[in-house]
C-alpha cells in the first residue's frame, strides 16, 4: 500500500486562494486595502478629508453631523469654538473657504470665539 500525503488539509480550494486564507479573511483584507486607497486618494493633489459638523456640544459630541468634507488647494480643516463665561458652549467643524479664517480670536463681553486650523486627515475632531 502506498502512503499519500495530504497537503494543506486536503482541500483543493486552498490553491485558489492567496496565501491559504479563507474567503472571508481575503475579502476583509482586500476591502480594507480598497478603503485605504480611497481615503488616501487625495494625497496627489494635497487635499485632506475633514470632519464636518454644524453643532458639536462638549460631552455630547456632534448633534448636526454633516459627515466629511474634502479640502481644495489653499483650504484647511477648521474648528470654531464658542466659549461663554469660561465654559465651552459649542463648536463647529468643517473646511475653510480660505486661509484668512484660520487662527482668529474674537473677545466680547464674557464671550470668546476662536478658530483653529489644521492640515491632516480628520484633525478637527
Amino acid at each position: 500500500m502506498i502512503k499519500q500525503e495530504k497537503f494543506n488539509s486536503g482541500t483543493c480550494l486552498f490553491f485558489h486562494l492567496p496565501f491559504g486564507w479563507n474567503l472571508r479573511m481575503r475579502r476583509i483584507v482586500f476591502d480594507s486595502v480598497y478603503i485605504l486607497f480611497c481615503l488616501l486618494g487625495g494625497v496627489d493633489d494635497m487635499s485632506v478629508i475633514c470632519r464636518e459638523c454644524n453643532l458639536s456640544l462638549p460631552f455630547h459630541g456632534c448633534l448636526l453631523d454633516l459627515g466629511t468634507c474634502k479640502t481644495k488647494h489653499g483650504q484647511f480643516c477648521i474648528k470654531e469654538i464658542y466659549t461663554k463665561f469660561g465654559i465651552q458652549w459649542y463648536s463647529v467643524k468643517g473646511c475653510t473657504v480660505n486661509k484668512n479664517q484660520c487662527f482668529k480670536r474674537t473677545v466680547a463681553a464674557f464671550e470668546v470665539h476662536s478658530t483653529h486650523c489644521c492640515h491632516k486627515p480628520f484633525c478637527n475632531f
